[in-house]
Order: C-alpha cells, then sequence, then structure tokens
C-alpha cells in the first residue's frame, strides 16, 4: 500500500469512528497497516478446532505455552541445561517403548552412538531392512534416550527395525558435526543395503538435518535415500518465516526469540545462515528424492514446511504434503503413550509413501 493509499484508509476509518462505527482511536489504529505487509490485529478468542478427535481435544486443551526461559551465558551452562531438558524425553521414550512393545540398544556404527529401535511386529514389507532416523530438539535437545521417542514411533507404525543416530550436537560440536554423523552412520548402513530402499527420515531440527544430509549426499556423488520424511523441518534458519508470527500463542514450542534463535545461532556456529546445509529450502533440489512432509495448522512451522514443499515441487520432485488441523508442531507423534487417532493416520500416510517409492 502507497502512502496516498495510507493516507485514504486513514481518512475511511477517521470518518467511521465520527459516525460511530469505532468506538476508539486504538480500534481505528487496528485496521491500519503499521508498514506495507505488517498488520496489527486485536486480540482473538480460538476455540478448539472442529472435526479433530476427542483425543486431540483433549491434548489441545491442556495446552500451555511456556514462559521465557533465563539462558545459559557459558558452555557449562548449556550442557546442564541440555541435561536436564532431555531427562523428560528420555523418560517419554523408555515408557513409548515399554508400552509399545518396542525393544532398543545403543549401538557404535562408524564411530557414532546411535540407538537400534527393533518393533514388536515386523511388517513383511520393510523385513530385510532398516531405515536411518535423525531426532529433533532445536539441535541442542533431544539426544541420550530421548533421540529414540520418533524412532520407536516409526518403527511401530511401519513395522521396521530403525537406527536413531544420536548425532553430536552444540555447544561442544556445532555445525556440521550433525550431518557429518547422519553421514557416516548412511553410509555404514547402506553398505548392507541398497540406498534406494532405504527411507531417511526426522523431525523439527531432525528434518532440517534429514534435508540437508541428502543436500551433501547428492553434492559428494552418494547414493541418496530411495525416500525421504521430513516431518515439520526447520528450513529457513536465516528468516523468520509467516507462522512463526501468525501461530505465536497456539503453539507450545512457544515463539522463535528468545530459547529457539539463541539454538539456531549456537548451531551455526558464525556460519552464514543462509548456507543450504543450514537452510535447505534454499539448496539445489533436483533430484531430490521423493519426499513427504507433515505439519499442522498451529505448527510454528508451518510455513517452513509449506515453503519447503513448494520448493521442491518447482524442481519436479515427488512431495506430499500433509497439514492436519488444529495440530501443533509435532503433534502427530502423539500416540507414543497413548491412543491418538490424528497420530495413527500420519503412520499410515508415512507407510503408504514409504511403500509406494522405495524399492
Amino acid at each position: 500500500m502507497d502512502n496516498r493509499m495510507i493516507r485514504l484508509a486513514a481518512f475511511l476509518v477517521i470518518l467511521m469512528a465520527s459516525a460511530g462505527c469505532l468506538t476508539s482511536r486504538v480500534a481505528a489504529q487496528e485496521l491500519l497497516p503499521v508498514s506495507p505487509g505488517v498488520t496489527v490485529l486485536r486480540d482473538r478468542t480460538i476455540p478448539s478446532p472442529v472435526g479433530v478427535s476427542s483425543e486431540m481435544t483433549a491434548i489441545i486443551a491442556s495446552r500451555q505455552i511456556p514462559a521465557d526461559l533465563p539462558l545459559p551465558t557459558t558452555t557449562e551452562g548449556w550442557l546442564e541445561f541440555q541435561r536436564v531438558f532431555d531427562e523428560p524425553g528420555g523418560e517419554l521414550a523408555r515408557q513409548g517403548a515399554e508400552h509399545l512393545g518396542a525393544t532398543y540398544e545403543v549401538q557404535e556404527i562408524a564411530g557414532v552412538r546411535t540407538y537400534v529401535v527393533t518393533p514388536r511386529m515386523i511388517n513383511k514389507r520393510f523385513a530385510d531392512r532398516v531405515f536411518v532416523h535423525v531426532h529433533g530438539g532445536a539441535f541442542v535437545f533431544g539426544g541420550g534416550d530421548s533421540a529414540m521417542r520418533e524412532a520407536i514411533w516409526a518403527a511401530h507404525g511401519l513395522g521396521v527395525k530403525v537406527i536413531s543416530v544420536d548425532y553430536r550436537r552444540p555447544p561442544t560440536y556445532p555445525f556440521p558435526a550433525a550431518i557429518d554423523d547422519v553421514i557416516a552412520v548412511w553410509e555404514e548402513v547402506t553398505k548392507d543395503q541398497s540406498a534406494g530402499e532405504t527411507a531417511l527420515f526426522g523431525t523439527s531440527a531432525g528434518g532440517n538435518i534429514t534435508l540437508a544430509t541428502v543436500l551433501k549426499l547428492k553434492e559428494l556423488g552418494k547414493p541418496l535415500p530411495g525416500a525421504v520424511f521430513a516431518g515439520t523441518p526447520a528450513t529457513d534458519l536465516e528468516n523468520t518465516t509467516d507462522t512463526w508470527y501468525t501461530l505465536e500463542g497456539l503453539d507450545p514450542l512457544g515463539k522463535r526469540e528468545g530459547l529457539i534463535s539463541t539454538t539456531f545461532t549456537l548451531y551455526a556456529a558464525g556460519e552464514d545462515l543462509s548456507n543450504p546445509m543450514l537452510s535447505p529450502v534454499n539448496g539445489d533440489l533436483k533430484d531430490f528424492p521423493p519426499t513427504i512432509l507433515i505439519s499442522g495448522t498451529r505448527d510454528l512451522l508451518l510455513s517452513d514446511t509449506v515453503r519447503m514443499h513448494r520448493a521442491l515441487r518447482a524442481a519436479g520432485v515427488v512431495a506430499d504434503l500433509h497439514v492436519y488441523d488444529g495440530q501443533a508442531h509435532g503433534d502427530y507423534l502423539q500416540n507414543l503413550i497413548r491412543h491418538v487417532p490424528e497420530a495413527e493416520d500420519a503412520q499410515r500416510e508415512l507407510f503408504e509413501f514409504f511403500d509406494k517409492h522405495l524399492k
């Protein structure tokens, strides 16, 4: 909107206010752009979404947006923060394994610590192979036993053995240590089975590292996965995309400013954030493997996910995008220790995609 149009809009708002259509100067200002493309909205009441399961409704109703946390200022402080942060995730993973009847063991593969997760039942479709998993956690968190949460979810839902990479993390090991570790495990796994028969997947920061790993494998001329799953991935660490703003207050992930932006900075360690290995949406996506992406209408990373999907499609890549109503960041993983129909639906979509595209 140019200055002439802004002045005209302001005049119309003042005219409406004088006629009793608006009751305050503040209300008038809320209808005007602060600057071109920037809009201020009144506070709104957001009801629970219609059409979701009762189980998902209960999850949404229990949402609490976390308060801002004081951030560590030293490496030692971050390591302690990391340890405390990861403990609940580790407990959830162990409970999930018990609930679903999965087993796991820690193995060193190519010098990298991993968790090998075996579901209670193996589906004959994937009986002769393993998939490789990259855990989330804003690059800094989610390691140790916590790394198994999504691996157990996928192993159970797909009926396949999963290797979860407990990659090195900041503050001690920033970029590109995580990608190096995933590539090392990937190359070891694909010595015994075709890369085209193998899926690589992860959620959130794990989705970022998954996509970046594929870009790196492509750059190195290495065999690529037969299919990729990137769940609600962080795909642009340089720019704050639309839903980081528009959905703030609906997603218990919180907001980008503060903890999350700081973990991005810790991970990048001074590297240009536009680097495709940090922001995969900027990468050369030609000949990328078939990719499935999942997000939700209350997910702060919905825009990151949507932009990645469109970039893949623009490059001629087979790419499916599934957006679940009412779901926040990573909600499709909610059935690790309970029954949630939407999460089971996501497992079904994932199975069908891998069944179709893996050799």
